[in-house]
């Protein structure tokens, strides 16, 4: 079984490759001078990086996935870093924490 720290290693990694998927809707946002088409352009990024986040997710090995899952039921602050990345209400439709 794979580390607290090997696993965030693995996650955080998956985010940041994410981000820099979703670096120009990200950077629409930032260049945005209307502060609510800059929120809504913002909530697009976000939604964008979680997309792929999740398509990453997926993408790794089912014993990195079950490793995942595990330190999400063991470690609480884990398991909300994990949430956010992922998007909380397709972390609740799609991750089965059994």
């Amino acid at each position: 079984m794979k580390t607290l720290e090997q696993v965030y290693d693995i996650v955080e990694g998956i985010n940041e490759a994410a981000y820099g998927r979703a670096f120009d809707a990200w950077m629409a946002a930032d260049a945005e001078d209307d502060e609510e088409a800059a929120e809504e352009l913002r909530d697009q990024a976000s939604a964008q990086q979680s997309d792929w986040f999740r398509h990453s997710y997926w993408s790794l090995s089912e014993e990195d996935r079950r490793a995942v899952v595990y330190w999400i039921i063991k470690d609480p602050d884990f398991a909300d870093q994990f949430k956010d990345w992922y998007d909380p209400d397709a972390f609740d439709e799609e991750i089965d924490l059994e």
